[in-house]
């Protein structure tokens, strides 16, 4: 790759690379990069613990049990708005979700994995769709302490499931390791156990004989199938062994230490940069990487550092991993010291290369900037060689619209600022230039393209100003972009920046929209739907009909909405809503129903209203609906939910108070006043001794 092959460039005052007699100590890693649990699954986790707790203390049927079970389904609601499953592998103190290790201090995330770890669970995969009965199925066989009831899992045989959850199973073959526990010792050293934790769930299939020997370990990973939630087991071990080796206690760790060397050797690499990409974004990949310097083998840390580059996208010269592979070999087969500087020179360099995947340019800094320039330039134009001289690009760019002309240094400097992070900069200057400047006209149809519209997008907050002045400035001609990166995008902030820009983007934007809907993907679909709710007016002959009956319901509910604005398609979207299986929609749609209920939609509304098993919310909001409504089926099933029945002398009385109760009394106040049935009720009820049940039958006097 020639003189600049590492690709990488160092900050000022970063170190070079040391002589041999050089003694400093390695640069500690920064607390800053702690890698932190993303709120929401710590969410998912806390939850599912107080669950767990919670099935384990109070009897079947409890009503807290069926509260806790749907504390967890709305977390995991949550978590489904951006995922089709969530996946956790499980270690003896900690949780890996998502390639992040949980913190083994947490006393309730500890808890919960060492329960699940005495169950012989080794990981959890929970799929969109689950349901509120497997949920609570999975709680209750889980709640137990296994210690008492045995574990959950059988030792050999299938691991139960439900539907969309599924646990994946640990081996439990009987493992040991010579000759690692000092005599007299109370047990194993925790890196010994952590070894065999991981030799045990290297293999799923519980009726092969699995050796703890690290060539068996390493063939049994290279072979499996590889499903998330069993990489993410065998992450959470390499996690642990990498901190326990540096920080723990030091008995048994040289064999320990071997047997990670000889595993690692025999990892295919693309079974090792698998594992390296699962342990996290590029923080928690550094954080593995510097613990795995100070405790693991040096010969596993070359690899590890290679595996981590091209997880990282990051190139590493095939000179410098020579000049590793050298460092680790006399660390691990020289002796005296020589060893002793190849290793520690071996360890320092490993950290300053990921403490920011840089290391210094050998090259003079206006070669270097100059072939930056030739490789990223967007114009292709050759400017002045730049110099620690020269003027400021923005400077540069100022001068050409002062004097309303430019040359091949403008052009250069143009380049440069929106190949830096000065482009917010540049957009400004050109907004604010004279209406009649040639330059900035011609600059603006420059900077005007779709490679311009991703990277103020990818700019995040900071670019944010300058996307409104570029999209404005490109009109129509922004949508193709934006549409692109809502629709790929892995940056929740960058969907959401150009979902709200679309928006605001009128007839175009919608005729895009609706071209784009045939994508098969659920969330893409949500969110054209989402569009479509501000831009317009839509294209003739646009229905979201045939997104009603999604199978996604955050499609449906987006599709509903659409469909309520639309005369000719009301009732009958009104009328499906009701029914849907989404509580959600069901609420959408009875808020629709209290500013205006078609007469086809009231028998659905009033069925909501008298069945008992609709969830209390949704019913009286219904309820409301009917003290709104004009038919006489409205005012009969409300007469139905506050009658009573007959006294000993034949006279009629309410019914036993109850929310339902008070808020139909309350409907027939604000709706109904006159009809003779309703008054004679409401009467009966201002003689009440229930303040409630009276102050439902004043609802009238006191709505303005």
């Amino acid at each position: 790759m020639g003189a600049r092959g590492a690709n990488i460039q160092v900050p000022a005052g970063a170190a070079t690379l040391p002589s041999p007699n050089r003694m400093s100590a390695p640069t500690p890693a920064s607390p800053a990069e702690k890698v932190a649990l993303p709120r929401e699954l710590a969410n998912f986790l806390i939850e599912l613990a107080i669950a767990l707790q919670s099935h384990g203390v109070y009897p079947a049927r409890h009503p807290f049990l069926v509260r806790s079970a749907d504390a967890v389904m709305r977390r995991l609601d949550g978590l489904f708005l951006d995922r089709d499953s969530v996946s956790f592998g499980v270690a003896r103190q900690q949780l890996v979700i998502e390639g992040v290790a949980t913190d083994p201090n947490n006393p309730v995330l500890s808890g919960l994995a060492g329960r699940l770890h005495r169950h012989r669970v080794g990981a959890v995969t929970i799929g969109r769709g689950a349901r509120a009965e497997e949920v609570s199925a999975f709680l209750a066989l889980l709640s137990s302490e296994a210690e008492v009831t045995g574990p959950a899992l059988p030792a050999r045989g299938e691991a139960p499931s439900w539907g969309a959850i599924r646990l994946h199973p640990l081996s439990y073959a009987q493992l040991e390791l010579s000759g690692e526990a000092e005599a007299g010792a109370p047990e194993d050293p925790r890196a010994a156990r952590l070894w065999i934790g991981l030799a045990r769930a290297a293999v799923e299939n519980e009726d092969e004989e699995v050796s703890p020997e690290p060539s068996a370990v390493a063939e049994a990973i290279n072979r499996e199938a590889h499903a998330v939630a069993y990489d993410q087991v065998i992450v959470g071990y390499l996690l642990q062994l990498a901190n326990e080796l540096r920080h723990g206690d030091e008995r048994g760790a040289a064999e320990v230490r071997r047997r990670l060397a000889q595993m690692i050797a025999g990892l295919n690499p693309e079974t090792l940069r698998r594992l390296v990409a699962m342990g996290g974004d590029d923080v928690q990949r550094r954080r593995f990487l510097l613990d795995a310097s100070h405790g693991f083998a040096a010969e596993a840390v070359v690899k590890l550092v290679e595996a981590a580059a091209a997880a990282s996208e990051q190139n590493i010269s095939h000179s410098l991993l020579r000049l590793l592979a050298k460092l680790a070999a006399h660390a691990e087969r020289s002796a005296g010291p020589v060893r002793i500087v190849a290793e520690r020179e071996l360890r320092e360099q490993v950290q300053l290369l990921v403490g920011g995947w840089t290391l210094p340019d050998p090259n003079p800094e206006t070669y270097s900037v100059t072939l930056d320039r030739l490789a990223h330039s967007a114009t292709g134009i050759a400017g002045l060689l730049p110099g620690p001289n020269d003027p400021k690009p923005l400077r540069m760019v100022q001068t050409a619209l002062e004097v309303d002309a430019a040359g091949t240094t403008a052009w250069a400097a143009l380049s440069r600022m929106m190949a830096g992070g000065e482009f917010p900069d540049l957009l400004t200057l050109l907004d604010t230039a004279p209406e009649e400047s040639h330059f900035a006209a011609a600059a603006w149809d420059f900077v005007s393209t779709g490679e311009s519209v991703r990277a103020l997008l990818a700019a995040g907050p900071e670019g944010s100003a300058g996307l409104d002045r570029l999209v404005e400035r490109m009109g129509a001609a922004a949508i193709a972009p934006l549409m692109d990166e809502m629709a790929a995008s892995e940056l929740r902030v960058v969907r959401r920046a150009a979902l709200y820009r679309l928006g605001r983007m009128g007839a175009s934007a919608a005729a895009a929209a609706v071209r784009r809907l045939g994508d098969g993907r659920w969330f893409v679909i949500r969110n054209l739907l989402v569009i479509l709710q501000d831009a317009g007016p839509w294209p003739a002959g646009f229905s979201p009909a045939p997104f009603l009956r999604h199978d996604d319901e955050r499609v449906r509910r987006e599709a509903f909405k659409l469909a309520f604005r639309i005369r000719d398609e009301r009732a009958r979207a009104l009328s499906l809503a009701l029914v849907d299986a989404d509580e959600q929609v069901n609420r959408s749609a009875l808020a629709e129903c209290a500013a205006d209920c078609p007469p086809a939609v009231l028998p659905l509304v009033c069925r909501r209203a008298g069945d008992a098993a609709t969830d209390p919310e949704l019913r009286a909001l219904a309820i409301r609906v009917l003290g709104g409504a004009r038919e006489a089926a409205a005012v009969q099933t409300l007469l139905h939910l506050v009658d009573g029945g007959r006294g000993w002398l034949g006279k009629p009385r309410l019914a036993a108070p109850s929310p339902h109760m008070k808020a139909a009394l309350a409907a027939l106040a604000t709706g109904w006043a006159e009809h003779p049935s309703a008054a004679r009720f409401l009467e009966i009820a201002l003689r009440s001794s229930d303040s409630e049940v009276i102050g439902a039958a004043l609802a009238r006097r006191e709505t303005p």
